[in-house]
């Protein structure tokens, strides 16, 4: 499936819940989620028919985000049917707030790589950041889960909260045999409350090292990779701002209500629920749709990342 553009669109970021139980400052804050329910969440029939009408139209990769997408029983069975349908490359992106269960059966699953979300090393900025005492249960999820999966470390910066951590945090990634991605603030939705105040630029990062240098990374990736000479280490940042990537834009993204957006930016998207009756019409309506996706994203959106997806 191609865009109006001719980017080939081959990546599904499916959002199947708006939960979380995390409050973090840049995503989600308790006066914007004063009802946190399952309400209007599309049902797993409804999941995969969707994702059987990407798979139809070329999708190669998917991850599913949230909200925190283990808070739904169903994960598993869905992660299940998009593999038994073809789709090889499937991902997860969570806050890493796994207790033992949940995390032997991701490593049971057909997970291909799993992203932790993990802002800082230090557990009272942690609780701060988070509204969660949880570092130690997600420190836990990443060094088992690591052993066995694929698994990245994202970390959004925060000038006032972890910009000094960034040592610490490539540190850690590489005694745990993991990659570290530097994410750069947006602003989206409540992050617009702190993003003048809180925005750390790759370039602010990068001037902290000696000595370092761009590689190249094979899978087709929004973060460019840079080997850290002073540690040792690959390094990866994902810089939407300074430097956005939307001429290589190969994504879409599907909300857990079912309405499609062309880019996390877009305020406005197509209500898939309405032709979930014919696997036929909802392609076609989503190919017209993608045809339509922008070529450079809008400045700032209202929209709330975590109803779109992570």
């Amino acid at each position: 499936m191609r865009d109006g553009f001719f980017r080939e669109i081959e990546y599904l970021r499916l959002s199947i819940t708006e939960r979380c139980n995390f409050f973090c400052r840049y995503c989600r804050t308790r006066d914007v989620c004063a009802c946190d329910t399952d309400a209007g969440e599309l049902t797993k029939q409804d999941v995969f028919r969707i994702i059987s009408a990407f798979k139809k139209l070329g999708i190669k990769k998917l991850r599913l985000t949230g909200g925190e997408p283990f808070l739904r029983n169903d994960v598993f069975d869905i992660i299940d049917f998009a593999y038994d349908l073809g789709i090889q490359n499937i991902n997860v992106t969570t806050n890493g707030f796994l207790h033992d269960d949940c995390i032997q059966r991701i490593i049971e699953s057909r997970l291909s790589g799993v992203n932790i979300s993990l802002d800082t090393l230090d557990r009272q900025k942690y609780r701060e950041l988070t509204g969660v005492d949880g570092l130690d249960v997600v420190v836990n999820a990443i060094q088992t889960l690591s052993r066995v999966k694929r698994v990245k470390l994202n970390a959004v910066l925060l000038k006032t909260v972890n910009f000094d951590e960034v040592e610490d945090l490539i540190l850690f990634a590489k005694s745990n045999n993991v990659v570290v991605r530097f994410i750069e603030l947006m602003p989206i939705g409540v992050a617009n409350r702190i993003f003048e105040k809180e925005f750390v630029s790759t370039h602010d990062v990068l001037k902290k090292f000696k000595d370092f240098q761009r590689i190249d990374d094979r899978e087709k990736s929004v973060a460019k990779y840079y080997y850290i000479k002073d540690f040792d280490s690959v390094v990866g940042f994902i810089n939407a701002i300074s430097d956005h990537f939307c001429s290589r834009c190969n994504k879409v993204r599907v909300s857990s209500k079912g309405i499609l957006y062309n880019c996390l930016f877009d305020e406005d998207g197509l209500d898939l629920k309405e032709h979930l009756s014919s696997e036929d019409v909802l392609a076609e309506r989503i190919k017209q749709f993608v045809m339509k996706k922008k070529f450079t994203r809008s400045a700032t959106t209202n929209a709330m990342m975590f109803k779109i997806g992570g």
